[in-house]
């Protein structure tokens, strides 16, 4: 239980300094949110991400309310990108108080939906700058980093 507590701790500290994501949806009906951006706005001890998207008008109360979802953390000038999956529900006003706490939802009702998303697998990349090597060194980085990926970890909260 450990090693996951300091997986998620680690996970956790690396999404709020990126905070910034793509996600995606992927359920498999007519009716589906579409990939955007979306930006965090919090990560829970339980493992859950929560954080607004677009929906146009009525459209949500369409949509499947639990479905799979992944998001890819990413920012330029940061040294690593996150991937992280599982199953995503979407939250109506009244199921939770964390409406109350966010004042980023104001303003926009019908525009944007709650989603909480509960990680079922992280993947973290990390890339390490090789530009003041020489081409010796940069050819042995090469070789360690296709055989011995050190900077690559997929992190099963299943």
């Amino acid at each position: 239980m450990q090693y996951l507590d300091s997986n998620l701790e680690f996970l956790k500290e690396r999404i709020k300094d990126i905070k910034i994501a793509l996600f995606r949806s992927e359920c498999y009906s007519e009716l589906q949110l579409p990939n955007n951006i979306i930006s965090t706005l919090q990560m829970d001890d339980e493992g859950n991400i929560w954080f607004f998207t677009s929906c146009a008008g009525d459209y949500a109360n369409h949509v499947d309310k639990s479905f799979f979802a992944s998001l890819d953390y990413y920012r330029k000038g940061t040294d690593c990108r996150i991937r992280v999956s599982g199953r995503a529900v979407l939250v109506d006003d009244d199921d939770e108080s964390f409406l109350t706490i966010s004042n980023y939802s104001k303003g926009t009702k019908g525009r944007l939906v709650l989603v909480k998303m509960k990680i079922a697998q992280a993947e973290y990349f990390e890339n390490k700058q090789a530009a003041n090597l020489n081409w010796k060194e940069k050819i042995k980085e090469a070789f360690n980093h296709f055989f011995f990926a050190e900077s690559y970890r997929i992190y099963d909260f299943n």
